[in-house]
C-alpha cells in the first residue's frame, strides 16, 4: 500500500511539474533589471519575481508592451509578474522610460 501510494504522489509531481511556469527572480540595481535577458522553455507561462533595490534608476516599474502590461515595482518588496507563454519568440520588457531593456526568450 505505501509503495503505491508513493508511485501516486511520484506521478501526480512529475505531471505537475511539466505544466508549471518557469518562475525566475530578477533584481532592479543602479545597473538595471538583473538578469536583463533569460532564456525558457517555449509553452511554459513565465513567472518573474522582481525586487527593486535601489531608487538611483527610473525603473519604479516594469512595461511589458507587447503583453499589456505595466506594474509598479515598490523598493524592497518582492511583486511577481505573469508573463503569458509563447510557443517561440521574445517577450522585451523594460522601465517605463525604455531605458533599461531586457527580454525574455521562449526556445524549445
Amino acid at each position: 500500500m505505501k509503495i503505491l501510494v508513493l508511485m501516486i504522489a511520484l506521478v501526480s509531481t512529475t505531471l505537475f511539474a511539466k505544466d508549471a511556469p518557469n518562475e525566475y527572480k530578477m533584481t532592479v540595481t543602479e545597473k538595471g533589471f538583473e538578469p536583463s535577458s533569460l532564456k525558457v522553455k517555449a509553452g511554459k507561462p513565465v513567472i518573474l519575481k522582481i525586487t527593486r533595490k535601489t531608487n538611483a534608476t527610473c525603473a519604479r516599474e516594469i512595461t511589458v508592451p507587447s503583453q499589456k502590461l505595466r506594474v509598479d515595482l515598490p523598493l524592497d518588496k518582492e511583486v511577481t509578474v505573469k508573463l503569458a507563454s509563447l510557443q517561440k519568440g521574445e517577450v522585451k520588457f523594460g522601465c517605463a522610460m525604455d531605458l533599461m531593456i531586457g527580454g525574455v526568450m521562449f526556445a524549445e
